[in-house]
């Protein structure tokens, strides 16, 4: 019986030492691990500064400033493209980036705050002409060898625009390591703040001369000549300011190598906001037209008749403009320093007001490649 009682003893007793061995190993694993985040943690920079550049398309255009008398005359023969092509919103931009990180140590939680802005301009100046010919008579005692002389007045229409452009979009937001990366990536979501501002403005000038007229028959003072002679300018500024919420979704997955060596990544992003803003059009335009009447050979004398019609143009509303966007591309990582290269979009809905004479809501888009440098600082 002794016997069987020291032998479960014993048991017991290598149960206990066995338990206590593993609780130390495991403790001493913890530490270590746990010494190791620490370590690593404290290596880790704190804050991240990024800078870099974008080229970009700007889609989402105005309407044109199109006086009538240049519509009425699109398919004259000397207007071998539309003047109003003069007119078309500048498509390309360029602008610059910056976004300072936070990223506190033992928190998976980072703050940022970024600036993107970019702008565009364009100037367009577009002329088209003909000459016709007017063949007259200059004698009436030579029937049958009679005197001509040829006159060469030029048709044209002549558009000058001058056209800027620039949007700025800044973000404030938190974000925190989700875990959810894809194919052993890293994966957060953030939240924030976001304020985006465009503005665009147009000057825009035409000049028609459409449809001089004069007799077969010389005449000093010819009674049957007669033209008319246009002129228009327009200044319109249409402009877009909101401030929202926004969510984004972040991820990046491994490619080539290993984290403290150096590694190759694909990120990827998609983004959502709501934007509560105000969108105006302000401006002016004038139209004016002189119609001459039996004016002397070729010289204009004074317009028998004369119109100015001018307008100005004042609207203001408040507006909701969901925006959408993310950006696709390939960095290089390292422990203080990241390269980053790839595509961006961003779509505001309804952002601008393109009209002339009447509101009309129009989409600004932002989409093109993008270029970054990052530096790590701290820790």
């Amino acid at each position: 019986m002794s016997e069987l009682i020291d032998s479960n003893a014993s048991r017991t007793d290598y149960r206990r030492c066995l338990l206590a061995n593993v609780s130390v190993l495991a403790l001493c694993g913890s530490v270590y691990v746990s010494g190791a985040a620490r370590a690593e943690d404290a290596s880790r920079p704190t804050i991240w500064l990024e800078l870099g550049g974008q080229l970009e398309t700007i889609s989402g255009g105005s309407d044109p400033f199109a006086p009538p008398f240049i519509t009425k005359h699109l398919d004259a023969p000397y207007n071998f493209v539309s003047p109003l092509k003069a007119t078309h919103d500048a498509k390309h931009g360029f602008g610059g980036e910056g976004k300072l990180t936070l990223q506190p140590q033992n928190s998976d939680w980072t703050f940022s705050a970024s600036v993107r802005y970019g702008r565009s301009n364009r100037n367009s100046h577009l002329h088209q002409q003909t000459s016709t010919e007017f063949r007259q008579k200059t004698s009436k005692y030579k029937a049958t060898n009679p005197i001509f002389r040829h006159l060469n007045i030029v048709r044209f229409d002549d558009a000058t625009v001058e056209q800027n452009e620039n949007h700025m979009v800044v973000d404030f937001a938190a974000g925190r390591d989700v875990g959810l990366g894809l194919f052993h990536g890293e994966s957060s979501f953030s939240f924030g703040v976001r304020f985006a501002q465009f503005q665009n403005r147009s000057d825009t000038s035409f000049k028609s001369f459409p449809d001089p007229h004069y007799s077969t028959k010389f005449k000093p003072n010819d009674p049957l000549a007669h033209h008319h002679s246009y002129f228009a300018t327009s200044e319109l500024k249409r402009d877009f300011s909101g401030i929202g919420p926004s969510i984004a979704w972040h991820n990046f997955t491994p490619l080539i190598g290993h984290g403290d060596a150096g590694e190759v990544t694909f990120d990827w992003s998609a983004n959502v906001a709501a934007l509560f803003g105000r969108q105006k059009t302000q401006g002016h335009y004038q139209t004016s037209a002189r119609y001459f009447h039996g004016s002397p050979i070729a010289i204009p004398g004074a317009p028998t008749s004369h119109y100015v019609h001018p307008a100005l143009v004042s609207r203001s509303r408040s507006v909701i403009v969901p925006n959408v966007g993310g950006f696709a591309g390939i960095s290089a990582r390292y422990p203080n320093a990241k390269v980053s290269l790839g595509y961006r979009a961003d779509f505001f809905f309804g952002a601008m007001d393109g009209g002339v004479d009447a509101r009309k809501s129009t989409t600004r888009g932002f989409y093109g490649p993008y270029a970054t440098i990052s530096i790590g600082l701290g820790g």
